[in-house]
């Protein structure tokens, strides 16, 4: 059955990739393409099982990625199809929808893009590493570039190419710079993210509302940009589609080498202003508060819940000075603030953050050494 599948998916990729090439044939003018159809279908049943074999996945998966591909190809195929029919009978009228087209291709990468970078299971393995690209490197300053100046005689493609990504960098570092004053960190996701919306709500409507108004024959329209942004769209699909099917099919794990999308938790403790001595001991007097801030950052690909823990260990005794269950959303941030009054001793204050399993997950801890007597906790408690 597995060999009957496979050998159906592989002629309709290789048909289908084939009618994409040559949008004009019937299908029996394709079907007489056999040198074209054969080492097509034999290409992408290569991709399907290295991305198989890289992820550890069973061999029936191949049937997964082939038949993702094969639907990505017989829709893209069609509409190409219909296209350069369009083409051939009203060049005008073809000019204009074809423009548009690209706009409406746009919108949908940003909404793919967005869902691949934001929703579960297809944000689980970060593909905003190769989603953002396009953001940060070409698709803003080439939006805002058409904007300011559509004409496709007033900017050659090289120099509009060039300025686009300069304005792209330009526009990518002025959304870092605003996210590192309000998380006081870069974090590229939530930059891409970002990039993402705006693209979307603001710079594609904008670009709209240029197309309608100018005549579509003097507007700046290269086939090859066209191509491209039709390729990204068709490959984000593909990838988003596909994770989403690797995350639910069960074949992500820790043992595998996708090991490394894992996500990860960030567990930091600050306020503490004093330098610690050569026994890593930090000195503190008797009865001196201690205000520090516990720093959660979820980034597990899905919304946790977590304890917080905070413990006093000495040589005597072990008391419990603070302990509550926190929420955190995906790629959310949640402050937990906590006074310590530092009594005598040389002590251990411990950190302990579990996970939604009640498991021990990241440990910290803070070696006291405090002078004289007979300080207490700020509720009260003697340590």
């Amino acid at each position: 059955m597995f060999v009957g599948l496979f050998a159906v998916d592989f002629l309709i990729v290789g048909i289908a990739a084939t009618k994409l090439k040559y949008p004009l044939l019937d299908i029996k003018e394709v079907l007489r393409k056999v040198t074209l159809i054969i080492p097509l279908g034999l290409l992408f049943s290569l991709i399907s099982a290295g991305i198989v074999y890289y992820f550890k996945m069973t061999a029936s998966s191949i049937l997964l990625f082939l038949s993702l591909i094969a639907i990505i190809l017989i829709i893209t195929s069609g509409l190409r199809t219909q296209s350069n029919i369009s083409k051939i009978e009203n060049p005008k009228e073809y000019a204009e929808k074809h423009l548009k087209r690209i706009i409406y291709m746009l919108v949908i990468f940003c909404i793919v893009s967005y869902i691949g970078m934001e929703v579960p299971p297809f944000s689980v393995i970060p593909l905003w590493f190769g989603l953002c690209i396009p953001f940060i490197m070409l698709l803003p300053g080439y939006l805002l570039l058409n904007i300011l100046n559509p004409y496709k005689d007033a900017i050659r493609l090289g120099e509009r190419l060039g300025i686009s990504i300069f304005a792209s960098l330009v526009f990518t570092s002025i959304i870092g710079l605003i996210i590192v004053q309000i998380e006081h960190m870069l974090n590229m996701r939530h930059v891409s993210l970002v990039l993402v919306v705006i693209t979307l709500i603001i710079l594609l409507p904008l670009y709209y509302i240029k197309v309608k108004e100018k005549n579509t024959h003097e507007l700046f329209n290269d086939y090859r940009i066209n191509r491209l942004f039709t390729l990204i769209t068709v490959v984000a699909i593909i990838a988003v589609l596909a994770s989403a099917a690797l995350v639910t099919s069960g074949n992500w794990s820790e043992n595998s080498p996708s090991a490394l999308f894992q996500g990860n938790t960030t567990f930091k403790v600050s306020g503490i202003h004093n330098t610690p001595d050569e026994k890593g001991y930090y000195n503190f007097t008797n009865g001196e508060v201690l205000n520090l801030t516990m720093s959660i950052v979820n980034n597990e690909h899905r919304d946790m819940e977590y304890t917080v823990k905070v413990e006093v260990t000495n040589e005597t005794n072990n008391v419990t000075l603070q302990e509550e269950k926190v929420k955190v959303k995906n790629n959310g941030r949640k402050n937990i603030k906590t006074n310590i009054t530092m009594t005598s001793g040389k002590k251990d204050i411990k950190f302990t953050l579990y996970d939604s399993n009640n498991q021990p997950y990241k440990i910290r801890h803070l070696y006291v050494n405090v002078n004289e007597n007979n300080t207490y906790t700020e509720s009260g408690e003697q340590t």
